[in-house]
């Protein structure tokens, strides 16, 4: 067994955010010497669950092994429905286990890429399960930052009450854009709503959801008035500069 190159995929295993025991099993798996090695591990995240089917290929000439691709699968109960994709190792391009649950689950991922002049760029990726490629795979829709989609503005339409919160604001940010469906709180009418939201590049905007998954009417939502707007941005500044106040001891 080559000990430099089961580390060496144990390493990229651990970049690519998959565990642990995903290396273990490979190393037990190489003691083989078999010529392909199938590896499969599924991760169950808020009612979402996704096997991983993570594929090596022994070299014809020596003991080294080479991790291929994987296939993500988000499994929905119903295998007519499953929805799979398959990602290829490409170097600086590599998509992550975490980014590619969200891809498969349909949401919109951004991620820095790289051109084939070696330069890197940012992009959002999304896979579009309407169309397949040459080689049976779905189609990777890519949003670059020339497209003009700007996840804070698109935000920042709605009355969010986190979008208040200089710390919440940036998790929030840091969160969808890793292609997460995140919880938030919506002011309407001086009632609060607890609704799920996710970034939609390709329409420029976000997508909200109910606690059931059901589509929520964005224009039912969106501030009209900009003055509501400033409103709303003046009264959570002010919420926030008297908590800062009181853990201050000050009088507010």
């Amino acid at each position: 067994m080559n000990e430099n190159n089961l580390e060496f995929l144990k390493n990229s295993l651990d970049r690519l955010d998959f565990p642990a025991e995903v290396g273990n099993r490979l190393a037990k798996e190489v003691e083989t010497q078999k010529p392909e090695i199938q590896l499969t591990h599924e991760v169950n995240r808020n009612n979402e669950t996704v096997q991983f089917d993570l594929n090596f290929r022994k070299s014809n000439t020596s003991d080294m092994y080479f991790f291929n691709g994987y296939q993500a699968t988000l499994k929905t109960g119903h295998d007519a429905q499953d929805k799979t994709q398959e990602f290829r190792m490409r170097s600086g391009n590599n998509v992550g286990a975490d980014e590619a649950f969200n891809l498969v689950a349909g949401r919109a991922v951004q991620k820095s890429m790289v051109n084939g002049d070696g330069d890197a760029y940012q992009a959002w990726l999304k896979v579009d399960f309407s169309q397949k490629d040459n080689y049976g795979n779905h189609k990777m829709d890519q949003f670059s930052e020339r497209y003009g989609y700007n996840l804070e503005k698109a935000l920042d339409k709605f009355p969010i009450a986190e979008l208040g919160r200089p710390e919440e604001r940036k998790d929030l940010l840091e969160s969808l854009k890793a292609g997460n469906s995140i919880a938030v709180s919506f002011t309407k009418e001086g009632k609060e709503a607890l609704l799920f939201v996710e970034a939609n590049p390709r329409l420029r905007t976000i997508n909200i959801k109910d606690e059931k998954g059901v589509s929520v009417r964005r224009d039912q939502l969106e501030i009209k008035d900009k003055s509501q707007s400033a409103k709303i941005a003046e009264n959570k500044g002010q919420d926030q500069s008297q908590k800062a106040g009181k853990k201050q001891g000050l009088s507010v």
